[in-house]
């Protein structure tokens, strides 16, 4: 629709713009009778000279001009319109003559391919390097009918995707044969939303197919043999059946915690408070979990850090998600230190959740707040993990309006950094 209504308004463009070319034609023509005119107020011998005189030939001349400078100004003011309402197009316009030439582009254009120099007169094929665009357009030249149709275009590098439509349009070109009109709606990134909705649905049944796999063998096991099974068996399948219900309630869950911040950033309520609190809150829950072995978990907290707006319920959320990989895929770390520091520069509260554990391999850094993705699939699986909660923080903190990153190097332990605004008010 939207593709639509762009061609639609290009061609009414064009069709002003061949109203300018037919003024630029009027005003050649004007421009020849001034000069006829000037002629024969030169030739006293003229005919008309004798006809007219001179105050009558002086009159008529002066009106000429007068009807000259009239269609400068139409002129004018056409063109300016007419550059002003191309330029206001967010879609890239380009017309072509049956050579393949190009006759006009806009400025969206010229900025969606990064060109040092114009377009204009440039050959198509030149300027856009794409053989399924040149395999339309081959397409619409043989019957001429407007069309429409996807297409992917090569820029430096990477691959954009576009709608393109064209349409026949006459009285552009100086000798008024037909040209194209060619609108390119770029849909690059919806291509890459789509993938990801892909991925995504790809993932989620590759998540739920596991666990309803090993319920479904286990139930209809028990369904099928509960009489001839010894109890200890019939108790272990009902653990896995149990556990791996479980997991897929937390799988939903996390989806939905998801789908949440994803749909409706407005959820986040903010109200001053004290962070410190918070995390000794926090920290003392997790105490009793720590082995006997030497493992700390440690609270570092800067005192500039005073009470300022965040919401608690998400940014615990956050802390736990972060705390309970930890504990998930670091079970034999030494030290765990959550720290909170204030950044004046930049007046930001830096908080940090530091392990001295395996940590995480640099290839796998730049996808670590993807969704779905783990580091170590089988072991993540085993343990409960759904690959969510990273995906999940990353959302938490940035609708705070702060922003998440990590650093690590396998076998040297992790550390992961979020920001948060240092807002000492909820009021506007």
């Amino acid at each position: 629709m939207v593709i639509f209504l762009t061609v639609l308004l290009c061609v009414l463009l064009i069709t002003l713009w061949i109203s300018v070319l037919k003024t630029r034609r009027t005003v050649g023509e004007l421009q020849e009778s001034v000069r006829l005119r000037r002629c024969m107020l030169l030739n006293e011998s003229s005919t008309s000279m004798k006809r007219l005189g001179l105050p009558g030939l002086i009159k008529e001349t002066n009106h000429l001009i007068d009807r000259y400078r009239d269609y400068l100004d139409v002129e004018s003011g056409l063109s300016n319109q007419l550059e002003a309402m191309l330029g206001s197009i967010q879609e890239a316009v380009i017309i072509f003559d049956d050579q393949h030439v190009i006759e006009f582009v806009n400025d969206s254009a010229q900025r969606l391919f990064q060109r040092a120099r114009a377009l204009k007169g440039t050959r198509l094929e030149t300027a856009l390097r794409s053989p399924s665009l040149l395999e339309f357009l081959n397409a619409y030249r043989g019957d001429h009918s407007p069309k429409q149709q996807e297409v992917s275009v090569e820029r430096l590098g990477e691959v954009l995707w576009f709608e393109v439509s064209c349409v026949a349009v006459r009285g552009v070109s100086a000798h008024n044969a037909e040209s194209t009109l060619l609108v390119l709606h770029d849909i690059t990134r919806l291509k890459g939303l789509e993938q990801v909705r892909r991925d995504f649905v790809a993932n989620v049944s590759h998540e739920l197919r596991t666990p309803l796999t090993i319920i479904k063998g286990f139930a209809e096991t028990l369904v099928e043999d509960h009489v001839t099974l010894p109890v200890e068996t019939r108790a272990r399948f009902l653990d896995k059946i149990v556990d791996n219900a479980q997991r897929l309630h937390v799988l939903v869950e996390d989806l939905l915690v998801l789908s949440r911040l994803e749909s409706n950033p407005e959820r986040i309520q903010p109200t001053v408070q004290s962070l410190n609190q918070l995390l000794e809150e926090i920290l003392e829950s997790y105490r009793p979990r720590l082995n006997a072995e030497g493992q700390t978990i440690k609270l570092d907290f800067d005192e500039r850090v005073g009470e300022f707006a965040f919401d608690r319920f998400r940014i615990q959320q956050v802390f736990d998600n972060l705390i309970e990989n930890a504990f998930r895929y670091a079970p034999d770390f030494t030290l765990l230190t959550v720290s909170a520091r204030y950044d004046e520069l930049k007046n930001k509260v830096l908080c940090t959740v530091t392990d001295d554990g395996p940590g995480i391999p640099q290839k796998d850094i730049p996808h670590i707040f993807e969704r779905f993705y783990r580091v170590d699939k089988g072991r993540s699986r085993e343990s409960g993990g759904t690959g969510l909660g990273l995906s999940i923080i990353k959302h938490i903190v940035q609708q705070h309006g702060g922003s998440v990153s990590v650093e690590s190097e396998a076998g040297q332990g992790a550390r992961f950094y979020f920001s948060l605004p240092y807002v000492q008010s909820t009021e506007d």
